[in-house]
């Protein structure tokens, strides 16, 4: 099975003549943007992705996925390939899992089998499967947010109300665009998705229901009251990449400071200076502390919400690069 993804790739760098498969993926979106340009002149926003799927003959389909809770794409019997979509998926997410499918038709012999988006914070892109699909997220975001549109409605972007609105301009989540406004960013910037959860030493030890503690507590307040906001991954501009910055997964951050806190609380908050410890890049940064939805189950332990910090630094100084790093942090999903 590896070997068989792996071969899609592979055919799919050949077919445009890309010198990687990111590079492949992207020429493959925006061909199909072309074609939608040509046959419907410039698009409004946001981009009408049922009609980028008609446009390359996708048949849409009433029934529901059956290999994914989001969508897929499965041969239609008649030499085609069909669209399911979960209707009860917000509208967001059907969006994203609909321009990620579309994704896999860029690929050679698409048509062998069925495609589906997998749930999955991240992506290993050692992992042929994985890799993919990873792919067919960054061609979902090329379809999502079309160049030059995009770049010319995140120009005058200053606050994170600013952020937010352009997200609700496109029809997308909070995540995905900022992720997408920070890759297309000519400045240092980086994107910082923060969640509430222990460290990994923690994991089995607090909140273990057959381990009592001196005190009393109960195993879910325990579990709750060691929770901390910490990294979960974070999105580089290509100018901050080249300086080497580099933000540790499960680094904790402080939740006093006023924009992380007033984030946490559900509200847009910036700073034109804040530090932060962020580990080896700690510094002084403008902030922009954007909140993200946030099921119960995953709230911080009064009810906080995870967040996204959009950060960039006041005085950028080269870094001395991590010679190494967990491929999961290379490439994480661009899951909406």
């Amino acid at each position: 099975m590896t070997d068989s993804i792996q071969h899609f790739i592979d055919a799919l760098v050949q077919s445009t003549g890309a010198a990687s498969p990111e590079q492949a993926i992207r020429i493959k979106a925006r061909e199909l943007l072309a074609l939608y340009q040509r046959s419907f002149g410039d698009p409004d926003i946001p981009i009408d992705v049922m009609a980028l799927a008609s446009l390359i003959g996708i048949r849409s389909s009433d029934s529901a996925p059956i290999l994914s809770p989001d969508a897929e794409i499965a041969p239609d019997g008649q030499g085609g390939v069909e669209m399911r979509v979960n209707p009860d998926r917000p509208e967001t997410r059907k969006r994203f899992s609909i321009a990620h499918e579309i994704s896999h038709t860029f690929f050679p012999d698409f048509q062998q089998k069925s495609w589906c988006r997998t749930d999955a914070r991240f992506r290993d892109r050692n992992d042929p499967s994985q890799h993919l699909e990873m792919l067919c997220d960054i061609g979902a975001s090329e379809l999502l947010f079309p160049q030059p549109w995009f770049s010319g409605h995140a120009a005058g972007i200053e606050t994170a109300k600013d952020l937010v609105e352009l997200a609700s301009q496109y029809h997308a989540s909070r995540e995905a665009t900022l992720r997408r406004y920070v890759e297309l960013s000519s400045s240092p910037l980086a994107v910082v998705f923060f969640s509430w959860k222990l460290k990994p030493t923690q994991h089995g030890v607090v909140g273990n229901e057959a381990q009592g503690n001196l005190f009393g507590v109960s195993a879910q307040q325990e579990l709750q009251d060691a929770m901390q906001l910490r990294i979960d991954y974070a999105i580089y501009s290509e100018s901050l990449k080249a300086l080497g910055y580099y933000f540790p997964s499960d680094k904790s951050i402080d939740r006093s400071e006023s924009t992380v806190c007033e984030a946490v609380l559900g509200a847009c908050a910036d700073s034109p200076s804040t530090y932060i410890d962020l580990g080896p890049c700690s510094g002084n940064y403008a902030v922009n502390a954007i909140p993200l939805p946030t099921a119960r189950s995953e709230s911080g332990p009064e009810n906080q919400c995870n967040i996204a910090l959009v950060l960039k630094p006041l005085s950028p100084k080269p870094r001395i690069q991590k010679k190494s790093r967990k491929a999961t942090a290379d490439a994480p999903s661009l899951f909406d």
